[in-house]
């Protein structure tokens, strides 16, 4: 399944698309894609989650593979969401992390594809959604 909004190079990170081009999108979570698509409309705005492809600097707020700095130099296991293909942080133009953060709660059951959104406050200028497989919608790190 492919995003009718996003390139896969916004979704995994560069590494991952050097070595896997356009096939990347077997990584990925149907469920992530379904909900970042949802959201897209939802909002009316661009969604910023890698922009490497753009000469940008953000190339790990997607799929996050074994050799990409944020996890090769883990020293314990390290499984993320990120890892599995459930999991962004992200943007959207023209509106704080806040702002995003407070409409997906309010509108969680629209959102219901989501199964984890991080406290805000430990990530003030993003916003992390997962779809980790676990019943309900809940808020962590809170």
């Amino acid at each position: 399944m492919k995003s009718k909004y996003f390139k896969i190079q916004e979704l995994v990170s560069k590494k991952v698309y050097e070595k896997y081009g356009e096939t990347s999108w077997i990584f990925i979570d149907e469920k992530l894609i379904k909900v970042l698509d949802l959201i897209r409309e939802h909002f009316g705005k661009p969604i910023t989650v890698n922009n490497w492809v753009w000469g940008g600097e953000l190339h790990q707020r997607g799929l996050r593979a074994n050799k990409d700095e944020l996890v090769e130099n883990k020293k314990d296991y390290y499984i993320s969401q990120h890892c599995l293909g459930k999991a962004v942080d992200f943007n959207i133009k023209g509106l704080s992390a806040q702002e995003v953060y407070d409409e997906i709660l309010k509108n969680k059951d629209k959102f219901y594809l989501i199964s984890r959104v991080e406290n805000i406050k430990d990530t003030p200028t993003w916003v992390h959604i997962d779809v980790a497989n676990i019943d309900g919608f809940k808020i962590f790190n809170a």
